[in-house]
This record gives C-alpha cells, structure tokens and sequence, in this order.
C-alpha cells in the first residue's frame, strides 16, 4: 500500500490507476469549470439581461444551490446505481442543459435553467468520489481522493482565465457550446473507464442504517469551509484595501493561495494515508496550520515584500483549501461501503451549507466594524473549533472504520 499509484495488480479501474485517476481528476475539472465559470460569467450575464445586483447574485448562486440541493440524493443513486451508470446518464442531461442555455431568454427561466444545471452537475462528485473511493479499494485512498480534487480549484482557475477573453471575442453561446463539449468529453471517458460496480445491496440492521460517525465529518467539515470561502471571497478586498496591492497584484496572490490549496490536497492525502487513514488528525492539523497563518496575517506589518505576501497566502491556502477531499474520505470510510455515497453526499451538502453562511455572516462582520481585523480573528478562532473536534475524533476513531472497504 505504499504506492497506490504504481501498483496495477488488483487495480478495478479499465486503464491502469494514474490515468484512471487523470480522467477522474479531468470530470472534476470540467464540472468546475462549469460552476465557477457561471461565477466569472455574472458580469457579462448582466450585460445580456439586464440584471441589477441582487439579480446577479441569484443567477450566480443558483448552480450552486442546485449542486447543494442535490449531493446527498446524487449519492444515493451512486450507491444505487453505481458510479458509471450514474455518470453517463447524468452526462447527457448536463450536456443538453449547458447546451440549451444560448435559446433562453428572461431572468427567471435563466435562474431555473442555472438550478437545474446545477443539481445535474453534483452527479459528478459524487460518481467521481464514488468511483475513487471503490477502484482504490484495498489500497491507500488519500493521495488518490485528493489527486481527484484538485480538478476544483484548476477548473475555477481555467474559468477565470478563458471565459472572459472567449466571451469578448465570440459570446455567450460559444461558452455554451464549450460547456456541453468539455462535460460530454471528460465526463464521458472517464464514465467509460469506471468498472461494473454492483449496484448496493439494501441490508437489515445497525450497519444499514447508524449514521451516527458522521456527525464528526460534517460539523469538522461545516466549521472547515469557513476559511476557504473567506479566503476565497474576502482575499481581493482585503489585499487592495489594507495592503493597497492593485487588483492584478491581489489576484496573483489569490491564485497563489488557490495552488496551495491543491497542493494541500495532495499533500495531506499522502500524509493521511502514512497514518494508516487517521484522516481527522490530519484535518486538525490543517486547521491548526490555517489558524497560525492567519495569525501571522494580523501581525504582519503594514508595509511588507510582495514575495512575503505571496508566501503567507500561499501557506494559508493550503491550511484553509487542503483539507477538502480528507472530509469526503472521512465519512466514506465511517460507515459500511454500500452507504459511501449517501455520506460523501451528506457531508458535500453541508460544506455548500457553510459556504453560504459563514461569507455573509464574517462580511456581515468586517461592515459592522469597518475593518478586516475582527473578521480573520473570529475566522481562527473558528477553525481552532474545528481543529481541536477533528483532533478529539481522530483519537476516538484511530484509523480508518472496519467497515470501509468496498465489498
């Protein structure tokens, strides 16, 4: 088990375990790619329809409701139906939904259009986790779940860079089209690749039905979110308003945090597996690596080295963004493995819960007290919370549960 990667003896995926693992990190990428980019996209959306503010922030949160709406019914149709029979219908109909968007017109079939696109596309974390999770079984599942994750942040960043110059230069139903091609494309190999996994097998008794262990993955995981997503909605402001960096400047160092966190994922998948699958120790590291960066964030002095700046962010990022696949192979493997997609669907569900609240909640903050300074104390103190219940976890739990692996 000391390489996952290397090892094809016994590997379940039709092509060997790193372009397994490349296809399966591609899907994640071309979701994202589509979730974020609706993100990037606000501006130009408005220009289309008319849109004042508010109706910017619907447009822009309804994908992700739709996602966040529909994780944990997505995981039990992986654990259903498998991960390949779920990917490949879900493919089509995301595919259509993209696709269809350049004929609407009016802001509320827009909205409706973005939700429904959305709750399709959460099939593919949950097909990918699912499948990840199943073809790895037997082996360490760490490195591998976070390789996967990466596809996140790498997807948000090829929105940010290509859908802007692409709108400008053919338009919206170009993006459209670039949309349904990349889903059916990336999505469609990796569903061709994933093996014939029986579909669950409903059983009777305590195992069947305690979903007691997850309440360590989801309230780590709910107190967890509150730093990437303030890293990730506040870092701009922050940087150009109190550290009177340009934009440009603050979104180098933005992206800088961004690959940390990818990193991280890596990193601290390996690092988690080297520890015989404790994966909440290894979260509670994360949030004690966070909370000592944004220490550092508050004492730093007003006029310091871009380079300096750009280390701190891209350390912090790692601590507030590394932790994210730890938390989905957590509650995969604290209940039995027909269950595995119900769990990572419950504990997906409430990190897009806490992704909504914790923003305004801290912004809501950082107006109250026309300053920065009480926002990130209140954040470290947040994930210290989360550090300290994923520490008291890991002890309770030791490695990974009995029951966790694929049968």
């Amino acid at each position: 088990m000391e390489k996952p990667l290397e090892d094809t003896q016994r590997f379940l995926g039709k092509v060997g375990p790193k372009w397994y693992l490349l296809w399966a990190t591609l899907s994640q990428t071309g979701m994202t790619f589509v979730q974020q980019g609706v993100i990037v996209l606000g501006f130009f959306l408005a220009a289309k329809y008319a849109l004042d503010f508010q109706q910017i922030g619907l447009i822009t949160s309804a994908m992700s409701l739709g996602v966040m709406t529909s994780m944990v019914f997505m995981g039990i149709l992986a654990d259903k139906w498998g991960p390949k029979r779920l990917l490949f219908r879900a493919t089509w109909i995301m595919a259509l939904l993209a696709f269809g968007l350049r004929w609407v017109q009016g802001f509320v079939v827009v909205l409706v259009c973005f939700f429904l696109l959305g709750m399709s596309l959460s099939a593919v974390p949950m097909s990918g986790s699912k499948a990840i999770f199943t073809a790895f079984q037997d082996r360490d599942r760490g490195m591998p779940m976070g390789i996967r994750q990466t596809g996140v942040p790498f997807g948000a960043a090829l929105a940010a860079v290509i859908l802007p110059v692409m709108v400008i230069h053919f338009g919206l139903p170009a993006v459209y089209l670039l949309f349904m091609t990349e889903l059916v494309l990336f999505n469609g190999i990796f569903s061709a690749l994933i093996p014939d996994i029986k579909p669950a097998v409903r059983k009777t008794g305590k195992e069947s039905t305690s979903f007691r262990p997850l309440k360590w993955p989801a309230v780590v995981s709910f107190l967890m979110v509150a730093g990437q997503y303030f890293l990730v909605t506040f870092t701009l402001e922050y940087l150009h308003d109190d550290r009177h960096l340009t934009l440009g400047q603050a979104g180098w160092v933005l992206a800088m945090a961004q690959i940390g966190g990818g990193l991280g994922r890596i990193l601290f998948g390996r690092m988690s597996d080297r520890l015989q699958g404790n994966r909440p120790r290894v979260i509670s590291f994360t949030g004690l690596l966070a909370s000592a960066m944004i220490a550092v964030i508050l004492l730093l002095p007003a006029h310091v080295p871009y380079g300096v700046i750009m280390g701190v962010w891209f350390l912090t990022g790692m601590g507030t963004i590394g932790w994210n696949a730890l938390s989905l192979t957590w509650a995969a493997e604290s209940v039995s493995s027909q269950q595995a997609g119900f769990a990572m669907g419950l504990v997906g569900t409430i990190i897009f819960l806490g992704s909504a609240i914790f923003p305004p909640l801290l912004g809501s903050l950082i107006d109250w007290t026309k300053h920065f300074t009480a926002a990130w104390a209140t954040l470290m103190a947040i994930l210290l919370l989360a550090s300290a219940l994923a520490r008291h976890a890991g002890r309770q739990n030791g490695t990974r549960s009995p029951v966790s692996n694929i049968s």
